[in-house]
């Protein structure tokens, strides 16, 4: 299925009650006699067999609609014909009348088969699905992704069911994950001792301070460092962390020899083999009075944090002695594992009351019957819970324990299909699928993860087909910190944020760049597209607001004074201003050059296909980049400009070109 841009979506979300209205398009068939006499005065002389012009036969194409290859090919027929761009401008024009008629014929018969196409693809819970339903299912909070194997895309996004196969390694893929859920649920050691410990970072870094690379100043260790880099030598190596949970920190932070606002990042890092890679646990902003700043976070075993100075430009080496500008962290207080209950919640939400030293077959099953249901996202029948029952006791046959029986039959649950795929079997009162499906789907579309109770027992009772109830609940899931999900992935794909790290700027030509500013890039298309959602607010500003989600590290960038902080918040823009709108954030922006300079070609594809969709073809074969002859062209402008003078290169540049410049 070709996926449109987010304009047309939301334009065919307001059509569609209308659609559903009228009497049935007419089925696919008799479509070659509708469009004969079309074709035969217009096309044929350059898509018949023998020349096909762009690898299109109008004598061979498929008629009727069934496969997706001829759903696509009419789609980009119906939209060359209806923009004017076929016949191509050289030939005869055809007359208004003729352009609606063959437009008439091939548009109900299109809308038809695409429909069609859209309700008979299932998919399987991409990667960042997979692992908040786990976490959810399971009351864990450790990473599953790091286990599983990159998603495809179609269309830009990675939960179209055509590109979401399961190959051998993705399965094993899928058997890691679930085992390692599964024993981050279970406990079997005793309860971690909980501890206090304070450690400081004077003695690692003292050389540094004598050589004027680092300063210090009461208590406080000074760094001066702007740009950042990925290894800090303030640090909690003196005492890491014992064993996984979660951990509060403690410790003082100051900007010295500024009254400007100083910002920082706190990493944590593992040095056990296979842990995840080390995480940011966030942007802080501190000014020239001492603060006490306060995380508590989930850290590895053998953890140690590392605290980085950012966003104060202008910083030098002092000379040893001096006193430093820069932010100055003081020791650190770590206290922790924090433990709530003991057996934890994961342990009593999977296994109740059962002790896995004396549990029985007759356990397993009271274990199943509750976590099968949810597992499954519905109702399941006896026949099912037997199939893992069975597993388990012939488990327990061959003497292995109940624990490692049990682990046997989840690890089974979170890998079976029904699982890892949205099937629907359709059948209810909804169009094409039951109330428990549409649950399923209603959550996987705002939260990217499985429906909760509440959800799924309105599908269950049927009561989501009242428009009153499902309004109430799609609302109660985007006041939900879950529907978060659908900000970030949403607008990870569509605004193609995921790549932010695919190019790194070239620090010769732009010293000024910093992960403050690339983190702020993120957020802030994240923070507009929230914006938009929480306020309901036109989406024509989606092109041109007068408005935009900035913080002090963004507005420095813009240009735009009098915002202060980390935080982002919704400025009204000056009436000079350039910026308003996706198009010109910086986030898309820097995801649509090279790292180095601009890219209209980049842009313009971005434009074609996330703003208007219409995707753009590949190259063909053996395109090169700018390489026609463009002796005398100065700017990237006029070097385009003789790119199009050529023929082979003028079709697909003539429309990526305008909208990228």
């Amino acid at each position: 299925m070709r996926l449109p841009g987010l304009l047309t979506l939301l334009l065919l979300a307001k059509m569609l009650p209308a659609v559903s209205g009228q009497a049935a398009a007419p089925a696919p068939d008799g479509l070659a006699t509708a469009t004969a006499a079309f074709f035969e005065k217009h096309c044929l002389d350059c898509h018949e067999t023998g020349t096909t012009k762009g690898g299109l036969d109008l004598e061979k194409i498929d008629f009727t609609l069934r496969e997706p290859a001829a759903i696509d090919a009419w789609i980009h027929i119906y939209d060359r014909i209806a923009k004017g761009e076929m016949p191509p401008a050289k030939k005869p024009r055809p007359a208004q009348a003729e352009v609606a008629a063959v437009l008439a014929a091939i548009q109900p018969r299109l809308v038809l088969a695409d429909r069609g196409r859209r309700e008979v693809v299932q998919r399987r819970l991409n990667r960042a699905e997979y692992e908040a339903t786990v976490q959810q299912l399971l009351g864990i909070d450790i990473e599953l992704t790091r286990f599983l194997t990159q998603d495809q895309t179609a269309g830009g996004f990675d939960t179209n069911g055509e590109a979401l196969a399961i190959s051998t390694e993705a399965m094993q893929g899928y058997v890691e994950a679930a085992r390692a859920a599964i024993d981050a649920a279970i406990v079997t050691t005793p309860r971690p001792k909980e501890e206090t410990w304070k450690t400081d970072a004077l003695s690692e870094v003292q050389r540094y301070i004598d050589t004027g690379e680092f300063g210090f100043k009461d208590g406080r260790i000074v760094t001066y460092v702007t740009t950042g880099g990925d290894y800090s030598k303030i640090s909690t190596r003196a005492k890491r962390t014992t064993v996984r949970g979660r951990y509060r920190v403690r410790f003082q932070a100051a900007a010295h020899l500024t009254e400007e606002l100083g910002f920082f990042t706190v990493a944590a890092s593992s040095n056990v083999t296979g842990a995840p890679a080390p995480r940011n646990l966030g942007y802080f902003e501190v000014g020239p009075e001492p603060k006490m700043f306060e995380i508590e976070a989930v850290l590895e075993a053998k953890s140690a944090l590392q605290f980085f100075g950012r966003g104060l430009p202008g910083y030098v080496k002092s000379a040893p002695g001096t006193d430093h500008r820069g932010v100055g962290f003081g020791p650190a207080e770590i206290t922790g594992p924090l433990i709530d209950q003991w057996p934890p919640e994961s342990h009593t939400r999977l296994l109740g009351e059962v002790d896995l030293a004396t549990g029985t077959l007759a356990d397993a099953e009271k274990i199943l019957r509750r976590f099968l249901p949810r597992a499954f996202r519905g109702p399941v029948t006896d026949e099912v819970v037997e199939r893992y029952l069975a597993m388990v006791g012939k488990s327990l046959e061959a003497k292995r324990s109940f624990h490692e029986s049990l682990r046997t039959a989840l690890t089974a649950i979170l890998c079976s299909p029904n699982f890892l795929y949205l099937a629907e079997q359709g059948g209810g009162e909804t169009a094409h699928c039951t109330e428990v499906e549409l649950a399923s789907r209603l959550s996987y579309f705002l939260w990217s993860s499985m429906p909760d109770a509440e959800l799924l027992e309105a599908g269950t009772k049927r009561e989501l087909s009242k428009p009153a109830v499902l309004r109430a609940q799609t609302e109660r899931m985007l006041r939900d910190p879950r529907a978060e999900a659908l900000v970030r992935n949403f607008t990870g794909q569509w605004l193609r944020l995921r790549q932010i790290n695919d190019t790194v700027p070239d620090k010769k030509f732009y010293p000024q760049f910093d992960d403050l500013l690339q983190m702020s890039m993120v957020r802030e298309g994240e923070g507009f597209f929230r914006q938009m959602l929480q306020e309901d607010l036109p989406i024509a500003d989606f092109l041109d607001s007068d408005w935009a989600m900035l913080n002090q590290r963004l507005a420095e960038h813009y240009g735009i004074e009098g915002v202060k902080g980390i935080e982002l918040r919704k400025v009204k823009l000056p009436a000079e201003s350039v910026r308003g709108g996706v198009l010109t954030q910086a986030g898309v922006l820097k995801v649509t050059a090279n790292g180095t300079n601009t890219s209209p070609v980049m842009r313009g594809v971005w434009v074609l296909e996330n703003i208007l969709g219409e995707p753009v073809p590949p190259p063909p074969p053996n395109t090169g980049g700018i390489e026609p002859d463009i002796r005398g062209a100065v700017t990237i402008r006029e070097q385009l400009a003789k790119h199009r003078s050529t023929a082979s290169c003028m079709a697909c540049h003539s429309r990526i070109d305008p909208p990228g410049f």
